[in-house]
């Protein structure tokens, strides 16, 4: 497609040309993929140095949306999805913000039961069967306290994964280390007892086939070692 560059004649002229690909990626002007051209094209089009572009570049680079392939053809393109790439930067970002504990139960308690309810109409008879893996697992992590945070995180993960939908896995992604973090000074031979207690019969009931679905927003969610705590 052929955009239209405006000239740039700002004194921060590389916020204005990074602006201006952000609005034509957004505006969907530019897709996923799609090629730019070279550092000296795209100078020309803007109608500044090839130094305002690599700036413009670099912070565009930083966000994600650009990729740079350097050498004799090197150039500039619209990045393409890497989900695992927003999840890091999220996680890292989350980190830095210091999150307390009570702002990760809050967004836990916002988004899983949503998440656990698509999940119950939408698992496949595999995801159903890792679910059911990863509840009886945590019965050889009763005193492995990290051990069995992990494994409750990784529990909440295959439920995302169940929902089918990438932004609330990407989400529930981006608060593993956070969970990891928070949670595992929780756990105790106790508390961990206490939630394989209620998650074990939940998940003999899901396994007795498709009519056990819906029930799987009830508490298979509650293997977790702050929902055990909390719930004692």
């Amino acid at each position: 497609m052929t955009i239209a560059w405006r000239a740039v004649r700002q004194v921060r002229a590389s916020e204005e040309v990074a602006a201006q690909i952000v609005r034509a990626f957004f505006d969907e002007r530019l897709q996923p993929g799609e090629w730019l051209g070279t550092e000296a094209e795209l100078a020309e089009r803007f109608g500044v140095s090839r130094v305002t572009i690599r700036d413009a570049v670099g912070a565009l680079s930083a966000r994600g949306l650009v990729d740079v392939r350097v050498g004799a053809r090197g150039g500039l393109r619209i990045a393409r999805s890497d989900p695992d790439r927003l999840t890091d930067a999220f996680s890292i970002q989350l980190g830095l913000m210091g999150l307390s504990r009570e702002e990760l139960l809050e967004a836990l308690q916002a988004i899983e039961p949503h998440t656990t309810a698509l999940a119950a109409g939408r698992a496949s008879t595999d995801q159903l069967r890792e679910l059911s893996r990863l509840v009886e697992r945590s019965r050889a992590l009763l005193d492995d306290p990290a051990g069995f945070t992990r494994n409750g995180v990784d529990f909440h993960q295959a439920i995302a994964d169940a929902s089918g939908n990438r932004a609330l896995c990407a989400l529930l992604g981006s608060l593993r280390g956070t969970q990891l973090e928070q949670l595992s000074p929780l756990t105790t031979h106790q508390v961990a007892q206490h939630v394989v207690n209620r998650a074990l019969p939940e998940n003999q009931r899901q396994r007795r086939g498709a009519r056990a679905r819906p029930r799987l927003g009830r508490r298979t969610y509650r293997l977790s070692a702050t929902r055990g705590a909390g719930r004692r």
